[in-house]
């Protein structure tokens, strides 16, 4: 624990003669000092130990220096360990004020548990995976923005989503999106502001991509290099899946039937579909059946079954013949694992049956 200055002194004085039963920890945050303004040094954020607590928080400023003393839950931390909140108010945190040595321990626990989770190979490349679709989520919605001023703060928050995808896979974090080679690879004052640890890999082109957002603010041109730095840094994911762990739980082949037995009726439609020439129908079908065929890929961690491929509102025979084809290879994967498929010749069998 240390006392910063006169600042720190006040708050733990404060503490300690109206709020001493309320508070657990006083925290300091290094990394985004401006201009030498002290900021999150002196003091960042408080975790209460009672509701009561909540009420030291308060916001003022100082000769222009705005300083925000604001309460995190202990809940809020235990997501910050697994990356779901803020990182580096965890990871860059030192402690200025403890009621106990249990809260101290408590604090250091998470931040050891941080430190676990960035090493986990399966846990990273989860979490970026999150991010990615995150930033997914968001282009969907610069897509249709009209806008230049609301299209670059789309953009920049997408390239944020991406920033912290790759760090997560170099098993760091970043809470700030990263624009070059300096901020990611020399360790400077300037560059501690983007709470990002050294990286090792970054995706293809991520650098000059990142670097023409800053130039660009033309929302097509946005668009564009925000396609291509979610598409290499999908590629740069990808390229990192580990090879086990993933999937502890055993694959279901049973509930592979099941899916089937439920699905099978739509393989039926599109047979009959395309015998009779009814595009519309037919393209519907397919687009829900290769749906549910990317679903079961990912789920049963087999290639993905391409269907709509062979679509064409000329001919059908060839959506008609994958189609069969795809089915088939269903059908042997649920028979390779000795899982009976619950289907009956004639209603006489099945009543016979049940």
């Amino acid at each position: 624990m240390k006392y910063v200055n006169k600042l720190t002194s006040w708050v733990i004085n404060k503490i300690e003669s109206e709020y001493k039963e309320d508070i657990a920890l006083l925290l300091s945050v290094t990394g985004h000092v401006t201009d030498h303004d002290e900021h999150g040094e002196c003091f960042d954020y408080f975790i209460p130990e009672t509701e009561r607590g909540c009420e030291l928080a308060q916001t003022f400023m100082i000769d222009g220096v705005g300083h925000d003393l604001y309460p995190r839950t202990w809940a809020r931390m235990e997501q910050s360990a697994y990356l779901d909140e803020m990182t580096f108010v965890l990871a860059n945190a030192s402690i200025l004020y403890a009621k106990s040595q249990a809260d101290i321990d408590k604090f250091h626990a998470l931040q050891q548990k941080l430190e676990d989770n960035l090493k986990d190979p399966v846990f990273v490349y989860g979490k970026a995976l999150e991010r990615l679709d995150n930033a997914m989520d968001l282009y969907r919605t610069l897509m249709f923005e009209n806008k230049s001023y609301r299209a670059r703060s789309e953009a920049g928050f997408i390239h944020l989503y991406l920033s912290q995808a790759v760090a997560y896979l170099n098993h760091t974090f970043a809470d700030a999106p990263i624009f070059s080679e300096k901020q990611a690879y020399k360790k400077t004052p300037e560059s501690s502001v983007y709470h990002c640890p050294d990286l090792t890999f970054v995706p293809d082109s991520f650098f000059n991509y990142a670097h023409l957002l800053l130039t660009s603010s033309d929302i097509h041109e946005l668009r564009r290099i925000m396609h291509a730095l979610i598409c290499t840094t999908k590629d740069f994911i990808q390229e990192r899946k580990p090879k086990s762990g993933i999937q502890e739980k055993e694959i279901d082949y049973q509930g592979l039937a099941n899916w089937y037995q439920e699905l099978s009726l739509t393989w039926r439609r599109i047979r009959y579909f395309c015998a009779q020439g009814m595009v519309e129908e037919a393209y519907k079908d397919a687009c829900y059946l290769q749906s549910e065929l990317l679903i079961i890929a990912q789920e049963f961690q087999i290639d993905e079954l391409n269907l709509l491929d062979s679509f064409s509102a000329d001919n059908l025979s060839n959506l008609d013949l994958r189609s069969r084809r795809l089915e088939q290879t269903i059908r042997q994967m649920i028979a390779g694992h000795n899982i009976p498929i619950n289907e009956y010749a004639s209603l006489d069998e099945f009543l016979a049956a049940n």
